[in-house]
């Protein structure tokens, strides 16, 4: 199957430039939202939370 990207592989296009992206855009995005989501929520990085039903 051909590229849908011809001329460029995207998942390995200089990948040393790339690898603190991810973690930067969610601390950029955890940024921008906890102002709108205060003082209900907040956006907690590399924190799980899971819900326990109650019966």
């Amino acid at each position: 199957m051909p590229s849908p990207f011809p001329g460029m592989n995207p998942y390995l296009e200089k990948p040393e430039y790339w690898s603190q992206v991810h973690k930067w855009l969610i601390v950029l995005i955890a940024q921008s939202l906890n102002p709108q989501l205060r003082p209900k929520y907040r956006v907690a990085i590399e924190e799980r939370v899971y819900p326990a039903h109650h019966q």
